[in-house]
C-alpha cells in the first residue's frame, strides 16, 4: 500500500467518524458489547451475583462455541 493511499484512507475514516459524531451528537458513543450489557453496577451491600438470564445466555454461548 502506498503512503498516499494510506493517508487518503486515514483521512476518509476520520471524515466518516466526524460525520457519525455530528449525527448522534456524542463524540464518545460506543455500542455496548454483549459482555457489557450484563455489567450492571450493583448497589452497595447487595450480593455480587449474575442474573439467571446472563447465566443461561453465557452457558448457551459457550456450548455453541464448544460444539460447532
Amino acid at each position: 500500500m502506498s503512503a498516499f493511499f494510506r493517508r487518503r484512507l486515514e483521512d476518509t475514516i476520520e471524515h466518516l467518524i466526524t460525520i457519525l459524531d455530528e449525527l448522534d451528537g456524542d463524540p464518545d458513543v460506543e455500542p455496548e458489547t454483549v459482555e457489557e450489557q450484563h455489567d450492571i453496577e450493583a448497589e452497595p451491600g447487595t450480593p455480587d451475583r449474575a442474573t439467571l438470564a446472563f447465566v443461561l445466555a453465557e452457558t448457551t454461548r459457550r456450548y455453541r462455541k464448544t460444539y460447532r
